[in-house]
């Protein structure tokens, strides 16, 4: 908690955090998009950036895990009528690779390719495919995890990784509008799935306030807090961190 008397909360609800197929998806189709970079652009830059940011992502997922920043709960794998659980360390890899190398991918790509007529098709299908998997998905009242926001060190990290990305733009305005287009892509994408994880029941806030007896009371449907918490978790906790990536690794 800081600046604030009030602990926010973002809550995963469902089987989308805890679901391995999904994610194993999402990884391969970031591999083809790095593998379709270089090969139409001779570039290893997606590959770069989807590799590092994955082993960087899983770090943090870890770091978050054992402090229980985010308490997560075991992942599956489906197959057919069975279900595997897998070991946790493996579940924090994919959710590093879905959460951090798919997102920085799906920026850099789309981002370079942002005046290209049919990359934005592609972009908006992919964009549809994304809302109509969440929106026929069943809604199952169970929290796989829960994130504390305003905790101390996460807002010292995102302050620190905000303030080295408007640094990075002054000192090199030669990666300026590439940064920016990547930026706006993750940030785009993020909004349509936040939008609809959120209306789908998947993603909520809860608020934890202290009375004057020191009683802990919890606030769930509040508008403004959804809107402020959820904005916050897309532009900074996506947009300005996954941006970070490209700054340390591509300019």
């Amino acid at each position: 908690m800081i600046l604030t008397n009030k602990l926010y909360y973002i809550l995963r609800v469902g089987d989308f955090a805890t679901n391995a197929n999904t994610k194993i998806y999402y990884s391969m189709f970031s591999c083809l998009l790095c593998l379709d970079d270089y090969i139409t652009q001779n570039s290893t830059d997606c590959f770069i950036i989807m590799i590092y940011s994955t082993f960087i992502w899983t770090f943090i997922e870890f770091l978050l895990h054992i402090t229980k920043t985010r308490v997560i709960q075991p992942m599956f794998l489906y197959s057919y009528n069975h279900r595997y659980k897998l070991p946790n360390y493996f579940g924090l890899f994919l959710q590093g690779f879905q959460e951090g190398g798919c997102i920085t991918t799906i920026g850099l790509y789309f981002g370079d390719r942002i005046f290209d007529f049919n990359s934005l098709i592609f972009l908006h299908i992919l964009i549809i495919f994304i809302v109509c998997n969440v929106y026929f998905k069943h809604r199952v009242n169970n929290c796989t995890s829960k994130r504390l926001v305003n905790s101390f060190g996460s807002l010292s990290l995102m302050s620190l990784i905000t303030l080295y990305n408007f640094k990075t733009f002054y000192l090199y305005p030669i990666h300026s509008f590439r940064q920016l287009k990547m930026l706006f892509i993750m940030i785009y994408v993020s909004s349509f799935w936040t939008l609809i994880v959120w209306y789908k029941g998947f993603r909520t806030i809860e608020v934890y306030i202290q009375d004057k007896q020191n009683y802990e009371i919890i606030i769930r449907k509040n508008g403004l807090n959804t809107f402020y918490i959820l904005s916050y978790d897309v532009i900074f906790e996506i947009g300005m961190a996954y941006l970070f990536f490209y700054n340390i690794l591509i300019h």
